[in-house]
This record gives C-alpha cells, structure tokens and sequence, in this order.
C-alpha cells in the first residue's frame, strides 16, 4: 500500500469520515507546506506526553495536575453529577453556562444486545466515584437520545441501584428542547440549557 493510501486508510478511522473525505485530507496535508506538516506531526507526537486523563472525571485535559481544572474547582457543586459518553459532550455542555456540578465521561456508548457491556464504558471508575462522594444527592444522564444512548443509561443506572437507593440518590436525564435522535455533541447551547433546566427526575 502506498503512503497516500495508508494516510487515507487512517483518517478513514476517524469518527464520521468516509473514504472521500479521508482522501481530502491526505491532499490538504499533500498541499501545505514543510512546515505546517511538520508542526502538525510533532503535535500529534506530543500528545501522550501534554494530554492526561484525569482520574476522577476521566475527561483529557492538559496541565502539571493530577486532576483537571473542573474536578480541582471547589466553587463546583459536589451534590450533582452529570454523565456523558464523550469528552465532546461534555464541552458542549460547559458552553451553555449553566450547569455547574461535576462530570463524569464514560467513553462512549453501549451497542444494544452487546454481550459484554461492562466492556465498553468505564463502569467500574464511574461506581468508585459515586462511593466516594458522600455528598452526591443528583445524577444526571446527558447520553444521546437514541437507541444506544437509551440501552446505556438503563445499563448503567441499573448497575448503580445498590449504590443510589439507599442513599436517594435522584436519577434524571435531559428533558424537554431535545428530539428524538439528538446528539449532544450537535446539539446548541440554548437547546442544551432547556434541557438541563427541564430534566425529568425520579429516585430509582
């Protein structure tokens, strides 16, 4: 395989991008010059080195810290938690200024009938945090509204029933401004605010 195909072949794995996409890509890079491929090749380099996962929330963040700038913020509110599946979701979310708890990322979503769905987000660091936080009166699920994102939230809300119902922990997911199908990734900052002004709650 030549270069141009395998640069192809990888910008493929990027999320959302097709092959004639990916090949655009190659010929951007192709057409710029030295030193742009060269900064963007030593960025890229850089990344294990800068970039971080913090232990906590599990978002990546750069910085000399353990944690990140949102977990460390003391003036955040420690009695709600709102759960996402990606790092994206979450800076959407931040962009809207109104939600002002901690996070948790899970790292994506379950496929319905998946066979080993423990598998596939961070379950176990999302139970950890939740026992730690002696504080924690809110959880709040801010997942797609899809099929994956569903099967997901009813994943893991189930597994935290041992954790939650004692306690009284509040489960609640976003409301009303989103449709059916949404992404929050996609999603606007006003759409998001009503949402999260307008989340339904129960106690599981």
């Amino acid at each position: 395989m030549n270069p141009i195909d395998r640069l192809t072949t990888l910008f493929k794995g990027f999320p959302g991008i097709g092959p004639r996409q990916a090949e655009r890509f190659v010929f951007h890079l192709l057409s710029q010059s030295d030193e742009y491929r060269n900064a963007l090749a030593k960025d890229i380099s850089d990344m294990k080195r800068d970039i971080k996962q913090c232990p906590s929330c599990m978002r990546f963040f750069s910085g000399s810290q353990i944690d990140c700038e949102l977990c460390r913020n003391t003036l955040r509110d420690t009695s709600t938690l709102l759960i996402v599946a990606k790092d994206a979701d979450l800076k959407s979310v931040e962009r809207t200024k109104t939600y002002s708890g901690h996070y948790f990322v899970l790292g994506g979503l379950i496929p319905i009938l998946d066979k080993e769905p423990e598998q596939k987000i961070r379950i176990n660091q999302l139970v950890r945090k939740i026992e730690k936080n002696a504080e924690l009166k809110e959880i709040v699920f801010a997942l797609n509204l899809n099929p994956e994102g569903e099967y997901t939230r009813e994943f893991v809300e189930n597994a935290l029933k041992s954790i939650t119902k004692p306690r009284g922990i509040i489960m609640s997911e976003l409301g009303r401004g989103l449709s059916t199908g949404s992404e929050i990734e996609y999603s606007d900052s006003e759409t998001l605010k009503s949402a999260l002004a307008n989340r339904t709650k129960e106690t599981l």
